[in-house]
């Protein structure tokens, strides 16, 4: 038994040694566990990916930027950082506490650009709260903000590790990429037909992870008929039934959320992922979901290859997100592409700003690349969506 590195059509990179063992540790507790028969795909995940020790993020395996496994949008430009700094002062004139909270600061670069902004905006929150379940994600966050900031903007920073902890008055919270990293359901079915799904669970063959199919439980039969009734138009039924996925925690963590910003003052909440509508996501012919990996910048299906060492992802659901906040008490104020975000806000002006302070073409064509990367239908402007959330007020 080893950590897998095919994927159909090719071959990943192969890990170091320590990182082979690594995944071979994490695969031998999986398969302990599995002696009784398969368990959820979304233990699976929440192991390969929330481990304390194993785990790509809970370990810290995550690797952000140009150099990893993949990048976001704080990484790509400073122009995405402007954004939510546009965002903040709308808040601030609107009468909200000042007060950040961000849910999963991956590695920091988010926070580091945002506090330099307003710091020169003269315009800083009294506290910027990092949510990171990750202890060592959040040491590597300390580090990075130590070494890129002066000490009176990183003493404004403290880190929870709970909703429980967050002790709140009010303000901006900011989740990028953080609801597409949640643990998922995975199940087959005919599109729009609830009574034909089943489970997907994981077991394991003697050679690797296998999918093995179960009847329904309360829970996806519960799902299923929701995601069915999203759908509204009818569905061009598959020669054959597809594979999907839908996401079990995101009514829990929507409540969690209520109840430690509930105590506060007005809070807008700004969700930032890949994704689409119900029956864009649910299509026929998506037959084999929307499952995806990352290692070393090559994307992939197979959630089975190296366990510990790579992302994996769902597409996020923004209908089942609007109906799961609305049931959770909150204020839905709108959900647009991310090119209609930031074209909404005043990056545009701040982006031609830049563009006549270069003198050199090179520096302009790197800014104008930049902006592009993050509004281009092609690149993150149309896959990349945002929700603004509010609660109180």
């Amino acid at each position: 038994m080893s950590p897998s590195s095919r994927q159909e059509g090719f071959e990943l990179p192969a890990p170091s040694s320590a990182d082979q063992a690594k995944s071979l540790e994490l695969i031998e507790q999986l398969v302990d566990r599995m002696r009784d028969g398969p368990i959820p795909f979304a233990d699976y995940m929440a192991t390969a990916l929330y481990h304390p020790t194993l785990g790509y993020y809970g370990s810290g395996q995550v690797a952000f930027g140009p150099g990893g496994d993949f990048i976001t949008a704080p990484e790509r430009s400073r122009f995405f950082t402007a954004g939510l700094a546009y965002e903040w002062h709308q808040a601030r004139a609107a009468g909200l506490e000042a007060e950040i909270l961000e849910v999963g600061a991956g590695s920091g670069r988010l926070a580091i650009d945002l506090l330099e902004h307003l710091a020169a905006d003269d315009a800083l929150p009294e506290r910027y709260t990092i949510l990171e379940i990750s202890p060592a994600l959040a040491a590597r966050q300390a580090d990075n903000l130590r070494a890129s900031l002066p000490p009176e903007l990183v003493e404004r920073v403290h880190w929870i590790d709970a909703w429980s902890a967050l002790d709140w008055s009010g303000g901006i919270v900011i989740a990028n990429e953080v609801l597409d990293a949640m643990p998922v359901e995975r199940f087959r079915w005919w599109p729009g037909k609830p009574e034909t799904a089943e489970r997907m669970q994981v077991g394991f063959d003697g050679q690797r992870f296998v999918w093995e199919a179960r009847p329904a439980d309360d829970a996806l039969r519960a799902a299923v008929e929701a995601i069915a009734a999203r759908i509204e138009r009818p569905i061009v039924p598959p020669r054959e039934t597809v594979l999907a996925e839908y996401n079990p925690e995101l009514e829990p963590w929507l409540a969690e959320m209520v109840a430690a910003l509930g105590a506060g003052g007005e809070s807008w909440i700004y969700l930032f992922d890949y994704g689409s509508h119900t029956a864009d996501i649910y299509r026929a012919d998506r037959d084999e979901g929307t499952l995806k990996c990352h290692y070393r910048h090559l994307a992939h299906e197979d959630p089975f290859v190296y366990p510990g060492l790579q992302d994996i992802t769902a597409w996020v659901d923004f209908q089942a997100v609007e109906q799961a906040a609305e049931a959770a008490g909150f204020a839905i104020d709108g959900e647009r592409s991310q090119a209609q975000w930031l074209l909404g806000t005043d990056v545009p002006q701040a982006v031609e700003r830049a563009l006549q302070a270069r003198d050199s073409l090179a520096d302009q064509a790197q800014l104008a690349q930049e902006f592009r990367e993050l509004v281009m239908p092609t690149e993150m402007g149309e896959r990349f969506r945002v929700m603004r959330l509010r609660l109180g007020g």
